[in-house]
């Protein structure tokens, strides 16, 4: 499993062709969830790659989730 994950992020690297999105993100939104693997952002919130800052919580502390928010609102703009 991770031979072949290594070999499809290289792949990936390779081909990368998102160097025009914007950036940062195309909107002022920001979206903090949780590590679960089975969220799928694009069909929950209706996103597409580089619409928005995504901030994954890995430890669920809600201050450290404050502090990523504070850093997506000064250095990145983000409004919403």
């Amino acid at each position: 499993m991770q031979y072949e994950v290594l070999n499809t992020n290289k792949s990936y690297a390779n081909s990368f062709d998102k160097a025009d999105l914007a950036m940062p993100q195309a909107t002022q939104f920001a979206i903090s969830t949780g590590m679960d693997a089975r969220l799928d952002l694009a069909k929950y919130a209706d996103l597409s790659e580089g619409d928005a800052q995504i901030i994954k919580n890995a430890r669920g502390r809600a201050s450290d989730n404050a502090t990523r928010l504070v850093i997506a609102y000064k250095l990145l703009d983000t409004k919403e």
